[in-house]
């Protein structure tokens, strides 16, 4: 009997041992006391902080993550991976802030025409790409302005000056005289770049400040013109104010240069989930050339062709060989059409490469030396044919011809008879200006249509409108002005003619 009672004894001392010890553990961790916990009550120092209040005004926050760091390290090591990117980008990234004047057609209440002086602002992104302070940005952003100043990210002001540009590639060049260093970002292998690669885009959208967005690569857009370079689409935000920032690889490198969105709402632009940015490569090999001839150095040879992608045209053509790029279009007095090559042509080789297609033959043709003789190979009239080309140089039509002895007026009267009043595009996928109004009874009146694309006058390609006003200015009183237009998403492969305009 006493040993049972030893037991008893012994067991009771052990339980209110253990029973003092949790309550003072709960105690030192403030968490509810035992029989605060058994009557299901908050702790004393929550019941403190909420006496008095209202039931509704009763909180208790969570103190756990609903996930664990753990069960998603990989994400975690991406999220950090993420920023070290955009810390080691962001200094060289820069805000371009433009200023300009342009000139506004008005009417009086007489209607008489005139033209008022009209200031305009400007926001893009841009790169530093070399320690002396060279700067890449799109030529659209700072076309037709007279102030450009360039913002650090430690948000230092510097006037750049303006080295050159090519508004075929919308490239422009910039340097600044920084007091400090500058980081210079490096070129990346745009040829490298495949679709799905992880990207990150840089830049100032909306002119809100600096950000950074990422995405991947969704496609390789193929220029079927050698006056135009292919495209990177990806679906990394761009919006109004990024054009000119640098689209950059895993490891911080640059592979592009953002430069327009696709938007269905032409008038207020914004990101529907594609985007577009200039590769790499095409940027440093113009880079080069403006730096060192202040104008782009590309072949020319004047075609436009594609892919051979359908089994009926082969047999059409009766044409078994692999790859092969299709001749659409020759541009008349072209180093083309001086050699000879036709419509409907399969080109087969340039300068003994075999052609797997059309941005394979626009690729060779752009890199080629200026003044080459190359060897074409055409599939025609089904049989090979061998055609020789000497390649100029790309007209990008920035040159600053004017018609001899043009007085102002003269000048005026050229464009209202024309008949067309264009407006700038703003961000788009294809280079040009729309058609605003057409005069009645003008030279244009019932062959240009209210919402045209022009993309071309003649041989020259068009940019923007002042520069649309000077070609026509400087050719349609000596000869006729030849447009090229895409109506309603459509390419006309054939121009539309308007006589020449009599300025006596």
């Amino acid at each position: 009997m006493q040993d049972s009672y030893r037991r008893f004894i012994v067991l009771f001392i052990v339980f209110a041992s253990a029973l003092l010890l949790t309550i003072g553990l709960r105690k030192l961790t403030g968490k509810a006391g035992l029989f605060d916990f058994l009557k299901q009550n908050p702790p004393a120092s929550a019941r403190a902080d909420n006496a008095g209040k209202h039931p509704d005004l009763t909180v208790t926050l969570s103190e756990r993550s609903p996930v664990s760091a753990s069960a998603v390290s990989n994400l975690s090591e991406l999220s950090v991976e993420y920023a070290k990117i955009a810390r080691a980008v962001r200094p060289s990234v820069v805000n371009v802030d433009t200023t300009g004047t342009k000139r506004t057609r008005v009417t009086d209440r007489m209607g008489r025409t005139g033209y008022l002086p009209k200031n305009t602002k400007g926001q893009g992104s841009g790169v530093i790409v070399s320690e002396e302070g060279h700067i890449i940005t799109n030529h659209h952003v700072i076309a037709d302005k007279q102030k450009i100043i360039i913002t650090l990210a430690n948000e230092d002001k510097y006037e750049a000056k303006l080295i050159a540009f090519d508004p075929s590639t919308d490239i422009a060049l910039l340097k600044i005289e920084s007091q400090g260093e500058l980081r210079a970002l490096k070129f990346g292998d745009s040829d490298k770049v495949r679709e799905g690669h992880i990207v990150l885009g840089f830049g100032n959208p909306f002119g809100i400040g600096r950000s950074v967005t990422n995405g991947i690569v969704s496609a390789r857009r193929s220029s079927r013109s050698d006056r135009q370079p292919s495209l990177f689409q990806t679906n990394v935000a761009i919006n109004p104010g990024n054009s000119g920032g640098p689209l950059v690889n895993i490891l911080g490198e640059i592979v592009g240069i953002n430069s327009s969105i696709f938007s269905s709402d032409k008038d207020n632009p914004s990101f529907q989930g594609i985007s577009f940015a200039i590769p790499s490569n095409i940027v440093k090999k113009t880079f080069m050339d403006l730096l060192e001839f202040q104008r782009p150095m590309r072949g020319y040879l004047g075609i436009y062709a594609d892919d051979i992608d359908s089994p009926q045209i082969r047999d059409h053509y009766n044409y078994e060989e692999e790859g092969g790029a299709l001749v659409h279009e020759v541009a008349e007095g072209s180093p083309a059409a001086k050699a000879g090559v036709k419509e409907e042509d399969i080109v087969m080789k340039y300068d003994q490469v075999a052609i797997k297609g059309g941005a394979d033959l626009m690729s060779l043709i752009q890199k080629s030396e200026i003044n080459k003789e190359v060897e074409i190979v055409v599939w025609r009239e089904k049989k090979r044919q061998t055609l020789n080309a000497k390649i100029n140089q790309v007209d990008v039509g920035i040159s600053n011809a004017q018609a001899p002895n043009l007085s102002i007026q003269q000048a005026k009267s050229i464009l209202n008879a024309i008949g067309i009043q264009p407006i700038n595009l703003g961000p788009s996928s294809v280079n040009g200006v729309g058609v605003r109004h057409v005069i009645p009874n003008s030279l244009a009146d019932g062959k240009i249509m209210p919402g045209d694309i022009i993309y071309q006058i003649n041989n020259t390609p068009i940019y923007h409108v002042n520069h649309f006003f000077q070609v026509v200015v400087s050719t349609a009183s000596t000869t006729m002005t030849q447009l090229y237009i895409i109506r309603n998403g459509q390419r006309y492969s054939l121009p539309i003619t308007l006589e020449q305009v009599n300025r006596h």
